[in-house]
């Protein structure tokens, strides 16, 4: 069985972690490879590791045997993984060693001692649910955080029709709309007075940014709903965002979003909970008065 390591960008905390691995892997008889980006890296940086087995992250397949792939890096770098993970089944573990790192809990200690867990049987995997986004029947990408329909210009608003199992939300006239994952809600919607969802609940949210009509407000639907827009009014610069990627879309166009039909499988060997993480990452509740 191998282990398979991508990262975007290699620091001294990464390449010692990812020596400390190799080791480690030898040890257990574990075979580690490395994705081309960052066996480009460490080529570039002459480095010795650099003399491991490559793989090709946009082209995964089952052949590889792979047991665990590992996003050394921030939290771009786990969605990155996630996006051409798809449906593969193989359980995704991250490593902080980025700058705020929601998604990549585990720190370079943690992970090694994780690890040691994990090639020994000693861990747990959680689920969490993805988005597929529908174009024409035809699924055209996946979203772990959220798929979002947004502007580049800041004067013109966006005019998109909603609409849940063929009936009619409203006419959202805004910035644009994010429609957001539990894991998600933390993210972008968040940051447009979004509500924080638990992962473990089964939903997801609708989320306006910047509504001409204070009145439009978050809406939090089944995850079981199949959402659909059209948008009626906007400019030519209009991108969909899927977890940051972009891609144009045209007038009038029927987008698609439900829940995808796999599950993305995360590594999880801390008994940290999601509310230590909002408490740590985004000072949570913190009141200064109480320091």
């Amino acid at each position: 069985m191998s282990i398979a390591i991508h990262s975007r960008k290699i620091c001294p905390v990464g390449l010692d972690f990812l020596k400390q691995l190799v080791t480690l892997a030898e040890i257990y008889q574990k075979r580690v490879m490395i994705s081309s980006t960052l066996g480009e890296l460490l080529h570039t940086s002459m480095v010795s590791v650099s003399q491991l087995p490559l793989f090709d992250l946009k082209q995964l397949n089952l052949q590889l045997d792979l047991e665990l792939i590992i996003s050394l890096g921030g939290d771009g770098t786990f969605l990155e993984t996630t996006h051409y993970l798809k449906d593969h089944a193989i359980p995704l573990l991250g490593i902080h060693t980025g700058n705020l790192g929601f998604l990549t809990k585990a720190t370079q200690a943690e992970a090694i001692a994780g690890l040691v867990a994990f090639f020994q049987g000693d861990y747990t995997l959680e689920e969490r649910i993805l988005l597929a986004l529908y174009r024409s029947n035809e699924p055209i990408a996946f979203a772990l955080n959220e798929v979002a329909l947004v502007k580049r210009d800041k004067v013109n608003l966006l005019t998109i029709d909603g609409y849940i199992d063929g009936q009619f939300i409203t006419t959202y006239r805004a910035d644009g709309l994010i429609i957001a994952t539990p894991t998600g809600s933390t993210a972008y919607s968040l940051s447009c007075s979004g509500p924080i969802v638990l992962t473990s609940s089964n939903s997801l949210v609708i989320t306006p940014i910047s509504p001409h009509n204070l009145a439009l407000r978050p809406l939090v639907v089944p995850d079981t709903a199949l959402l659909s827009f059209v948008v009626r009014r906007h400019n030519k610069d209009m991108l969909v965002a899927i977890d940051g990627r972009t891609i144009p879309i045209t007038m009038q166009e029927q987008l698609v979003v439900k829940k995808a039909p796999f599950l993305l499988k995360l590594v999880q060997f801390s008994k940290t909970t999601i509310f230590d993480v909002l408490r740590e990452k985004l000072y949570w509740g913190l009141d200064a008065r109480n320091q």
